[in-house]
């Protein structure tokens, strides 16, 4: 038992040396592991994020995704091939459907180019709560990704000839309230080789620029 005396002072001694270097080492890199707070334990994050860079290195900013916008339907002429032009737009991938319908809300000034004074007051008061609600949006089903148009003049559609035959059958309740020299426009989105889809009508290019008065009809008194 005396001999072993030497040694275990020995052991001591070596042990508080290794103490001491362990202390200088955690002195000389106290900045280790940036990020590392207090509980991070096992599988934590090692790296410090700031302004776009990671422990030091450059990192390029993560693009993030715009929102679609609807285009200005003001740049599309009041032709037919501009009617086309703009249709096409709404069967586009991703086309902001909502603000593209919302662009084609008439004003009173807008029905009264195209109606008389008595219907037009009684279009605007019908339809503008529905503008403001939102419940006018021209979109095409899923797959709907042709647009087929027709259309007619005012003076065709209150004369009954051929081109008026594919408007729906409620503007000959409207013919006589129809005023001006616009020409409307009836148009539907379908899938590709057919010819049934979607439905819409009252397509104008009034006052420099294009509105919807879909079914005008449902304002009549006798309706």
């Amino acid at each position: 038992m005396k001999r072993a005396a030497p040694i275990v002072i020995i052991l001591a001694l070596a042990a508080l040396a290794g103490l001491a270097g362990c202390k200088k080492k955690s002195e000389k890199f106290p900045d280790q592991l940036p990020g590392a707070g207090a509980g991070a334990g096992a599988g934590a994050s090692t790296s410090a994020t700031t302004n776009g860079t990671i422990a030091g290195t450059s990192v390029p900013p993560v693009a993030t995704p715009t929102p679609a916008t609807a285009p200005s339907l003001k740049t599309f002429p009041g032709t037919e091939a501009g009617a086309k032009s703009l249709l096409a737009e709404f069967v586009k991938t991703g086309a902001d459907t909502v603000g593209l319908s919302a662009q084609l809300r008439p004003s009173l000034a807008d029905y009264k180019a195209l109606f008389d004074a008595p219907l037009s007051a009684k279009l605007d008061k019908l339809y503008t709560p529905q503008w403001e609600s939102g419940a006018f949006v021209v979109a095409p089903k899923p797959g709907q990704t042709v647009v087929l148009i027709d259309s007619a003049t005012v003076a065709e559609l209150k004369s009954g000839a051929p081109a008026a035959k594919e408007f729906p059958g409620g503007y000959k309740m409207v013919g006589s309230h129809l005023v001006g020299a616009a020409r409307l426009y009836r148009f539907r989105f379908v899938e590709p080789g057919k010819t049934l889809g979607m439905a819409f009508d009252g397509l104008a290019f009034v006052n420099g620029h294009w509105v919807l008065v879909p079914k005008p009809w449902r304002a009549l008194d006798d309706h």
